[in-house]
């Protein structure tokens, strides 16, 4: 454990004495924003819902993200209970202030990877990879800002990605099922 504690220490004493400028933050504190409450990955979720195209990709969406609040919200960050690194470690501070929940694993980071994997996989591939693009981004503001270790954001990455392919290889499957019960059923009657 010193030794993960030692690398993201060292990371994100890095990122604030060798990568924090006035410029980068204004251009990263909007980005981490997207994530606050789910409002970037809810908001595709219910575009994509509206769509009549896509509203298979917008209930992938909602699922995960239902998914990821339960799994990372109400069983991994209380059972770690990992302090936020602006509180254990020496000289690093938080460019947006204190958090109100603990750090392990990043949500927003979560959040992201989850949707653009799902995107990635169900709309076109250059709204796909911008997606994941936009999710790096989330990911790499959170290491920025201060407020998760890196192993939290590697590891909401990771937790993120699991679902979002998960949640896009069995929902058609599920569909699949649904559909022909409820063919099956009309036929029975």
């Amino acid at each position: 454990m010193e030794a993960i504690f030692n690398f993201d220490r060292t990371i994100l004493l890095f990122f604030q004495d060798n990568i924090r400028t006035e410029k980068l933050t204004k251009f990263f504190t909007p980005i981490t924003s997207t994530g606050n409450w789910g409002m970037l990955p809810i908001f595709v979720a219910i575009v994509l819902l509206m769509s009549v195209a896509y509203r298979k990709t917008g209930i992938m969406c909602a699922i995960g993200l239902i998914t990821q609040s339960l799994t990372v919200n109400l069983l991994i960050k209380p059972l770690v209970n990992r302090a936020r690194p602006y509180e254990v470690i020496d000289g690093l501070t938080s460019v947006i202030g204190p958090m109100s929940d603990k750090s392990f694993p990043s949500g927003h980071s979560c959040a992201a990877f989850l949707i653009a994997v799902i995107l990635y996989n169900n709309v076109p591939k250059k709204y796909g990879i911008f997606s994941l693009v936009i999710a790096c981004l989330i990911a790499i503001s959170r290491i920025y800002m201060g407020v998760h270790y890196p192993t939290d954001v590697i590891c909401g990455a990771l937790i993120g990605i699991i679902i979002g392919i998960t949640v896009s290889k069995l929902y058609p499957k599920a569909e699949a099922y649904f559909k022909k019960d409820k063919k099956a059923t009309k036929e029975n009657e």
